[in-house]
């Protein structure tokens, strides 16, 4: 059997002509998956060897935001198949670092064409495999100017899993007193410019270098930033559970959710989790 095939195309007459098609050339394809949720269910499921993406899809997420995360967090390569033509979607998608962009034409595919791509793109990844999944974060333990005084046998930097991580914050666990009595909640001092606090679940805290945007986008999908200061770990062997859809509680400990982060949070919980509204 050649490689297993993923199609995320929202036309179901379409989607079978080309798994007849790829069936018929020895790939195993993957059943109907007409949106990101269910690709993300049917790559939990048995991991492709390369995807075939529509961009107009079922549900509130679209093809670009599969590639980005076939690309990021899963290292599946991915191609493109779509009506959409015009130049926005076109560049949108070379963000996305896919393999090829292919145009349906009045809703018709060039199957051969496709299968060409296809080969292409499993050799070009047979001879030069994607480097393995990041686990983790080599982090430091305290800020850089401050290691510069330990010794050569000190251990400035230490490696952390991902999965041991709580929150990425630019608070500090000490409260600022004055912005707190001034506001009436909490407020904590903020770390140096440039760094971020990364928290594990047994409170301890080690630092990284960079600003919270940055920091997120070499972060599996499951982290997602909830306020101007703090990224938090969603996964499912982690997160507790909403309150009042307004705070998460991770393990032991509550999160705020600021309004301009609650809609790509819901988005990415809608993707992890099956919901039913």
């Amino acid at each position: 059997m050649k490689a297993h095939i993923l199609i995320v195309e929202d036309e179901a007459i379409l989607y079978e002509k080309l798994r007849k098609k790829l069936v018929k050339e020895n790939y195993s394809v993957a059943d109907y998956t007409p949106s990101v949720e269910d690709a993300i269910a049917e790559i939990n499921r048995q991991r492709p060897d390369i995807a075939l993406l529509d961009i107009n899809l079922q549900g509130d997420y679209t093809g670009l935001d599969l590639g980005k995360m076939l690309f990021e967090d899963y290292k599946i390569p991915f191609i493109y198949v779509t009506e959409r033509a015009d130049n926005q979607t076109f560049y949108e998608g070379l963000h996305t670092n896919h393999e090829d962009f292919i145009v349906k034409e009045n809703n018709k595919l060039n199957i051969e064409d496709i299968l060409r791509k296809i080969q292409t793109v499993l050799h070009r990844h047979k001879t030069q495999p994607n480097p393995p999944i990041k686990d983790g974060l080599l982090v430091y333990t305290d800020y850089i100017y401050k290691l510069k005084e330990l010794g050569h046998q000190d251990v400035s930097q230490v490696p952390l899993k991902f999965e041991d991580v709580a929150v990425i914050t630019r608070n500090t666990d000490e409260k600022d007193e004055e912005l707190t009595k001034k506001t009436g909640k909490p407020v904590y001092k903020k770390v140096d410019t440039n760094y971020a606090q990364v928290v594990t679940w047994d409170n301890e805290r080690y630092y990284i270098r960079g600003n919270l945007s940055s920091i997120l986008k070499t972060l599996p999908y499951y982290f997602v930033r909830i306020s101007d200061h703090s990224i938090v770990n969603i996964k499912d062997e982690i997160l507790t559970g909403r309150i009042n859809g307004k705070r998460l509680k991770i393990r032991d400990k509550v999160y705020q959710i600021s309004e301009r982060y609650k809609t790509e949070l819901e988005k990415r919980l809608e993707v992890l989790y099956q919901m039913y509204k």
